[in-house]
This record gives structure tokens, C-alpha cells and sequence, in this order.
């Protein structure tokens, strides 16, 4: 299975767990074992330089910091144009970047709560989006 819309991420055997994962409701990151810094999506590499990383199940919840509406996409999400792109912290203080649903321009507002929901493309694709928490 391979995540998103339009695939740029190599087929690692990381983004093979981490997709695997999705499809199985779990939403996972990395943490680096000796600086504790946490990734969403993973990383096999810290900041710290460190490739000594584990997996951990982050949490779903969370509030929206950022976002903006995308009128001119690029080629392979045209047909999905307009859409909402936003950032998210996460409970565990993660930030995530993704498509928000169920919203409207008009609706949105910055520190809102926000659940990540997962959902398959197609046949072989998964992804995950931001939607208002209820």
C-alpha cells in the first residue's frame, strides 16, 4: 500500500510499516531514543543525528494552528482543487500537516479541535485527513 494522493516517498520498508499501520486505524511515528524528539510522519533519522529510533502510536487528537486554501494545485491534485491544507498539533505536541474535511473557509478557526481520520484513496492508496472533533 503506498500513502497519499501522488506518491513522491520512496517504498521503504518505514513507509511499508507506517502504512500497514494506517490501515489498520493506527496512526505512528518515530521518537528518537537518546534525545526523546518525536516525528510524525517518521523519520529513520533525528535532528540530533541519531538513527537509533522507535515506533509509537500517536494520538488522534489535537487543534489546528494553520491553514490555507488551495486554489492552484499542482498537476496530480488538481481534480481535488479547492481544498484546505493545514497544520495541526497534536496531543502529544507533534505537528502534522495535512487536508482538512468537513469544514468551510468560513467555519475554520485557528485553535479549533481536530481528529485525524483515516481513509483509503483507492485500492492501494491510504492517507489520513484533519476533521472537526466532536
Amino acid at each position: 500500500m503506498k500513502f497519499g494522493y501522488a506518491s513522491w516517498l520512496p517504498e521503504t520498508n518505514m513507509m511499508r510499516k507506517f502504512t500497514e499501520e494506517l490501515a489498520n486505524g493506527r496512526l505512528m511515528g518515530t521518537k528518537c531514543k537518546k534525545c526523546k524528539t518525536k516525528y510524525m510522519p517518521p523519520r529513520i533519522q533525528c535532528r540530533c543525528g541519531s538513527t537509533d529510533m522507535e515506533w509509537y502510536e500517536a494520538p488522534k487528537k489535537g487543534k489546528l494552528l494553520a491553514y490555507t486554501i488551495i486554489m492552484y494545485p499542482p498537476e496530480s491534485m488538481q481534480k481535488y482543487a479547492p481544498y484546505i491544507v493545514a497544520v495541526a498539533e497534536l496531543e502529544d505536541g507533534t505537528r502534522l500537516l495535512s487536508h482538512i474535511v468537513g469544514v468551510t473557509p468560513k467555519t475554520l478557526k485557528v485553535g479549533m479541535p481536530i481528529e485525524v481520520s483515516i481513509s483509503k484513496v483507492s485500492e492501494d492508496r491510504i492517507t489520513y485527513k484533519f476533521k472537526p472533533s466532536t
